[in-house]
């Protein structure tokens, strides 16, 4: 019998990308962000849903896109705190196992980082720089960088449309 395979083609997007370690809430720092930056950050309804091994894991997502601007914004939570998926029998007649909650990272080679500040489209390297100069400014971030995102193993879980 003959074995068949099909190529699917996926568009590599283009965007940068922004560490940040900040111990704010998403809410909170979705608010500074657009205080210092000048744009408007605003929930999206559905948060990205990412279903690891073991969890079914939600990240908080707020998303700024205005058509009069060149570019977009997307600051996602990368911290997930939960308990793992259930099993309805271990096999045991009395015992239960205590599950206790875990975290889960969305980009799991940066475990550290708290959100992601997604640039969309083509952004000026001087406006990239201003940018991530302002949000090392905000009160409750401790750090700021560029992420290289050509090195990043875990950049389709960066791509939610």
């Amino acid at each position: 019998m003959q074995s068949h395979k099909m190529l699917l083609e996926v568009e590599d997007e283009s965007f940068y990308l922004i560490a940040i370690y900040s111990s704010l809430e998403g809410y909170k720092m979705a608010y500074f962000i657009n205080k210092y930056i000048k744009v408007k950050l605003e929930r999206e309804r559905q948060d990205i849903d990412f279903n690891h091994q073991e969890y079914n894991a939600f990240y908080a997502l707020y998303s700024h896109k205005d058509p009069n601007s060149y570019y977009s914004l997307d600051l996602v939570s990368n911290k997930f705190k939960g308990e793992p998926k259930r099993i309805l029998s271990s096999g045991s007649l009395f015992e239960e196992e205590e599950l206790s909650p875990q975290e889960v990272n969305l980009i799991p080679e940066y475990g550290k980082v708290d959100y992601f500040l997604k640039l969309g489209e083509e952004i000026h390297p001087k406006e990239f720089t201003r940018l991530l100069n302002k949000i090392g400014q905000i009160p409750g971030v401790q750090g700021a960088y560029a992420v290289d995102v050509e090195k990043l193993k875990s950049k389709q879980n960066l791509i939610f449309e």
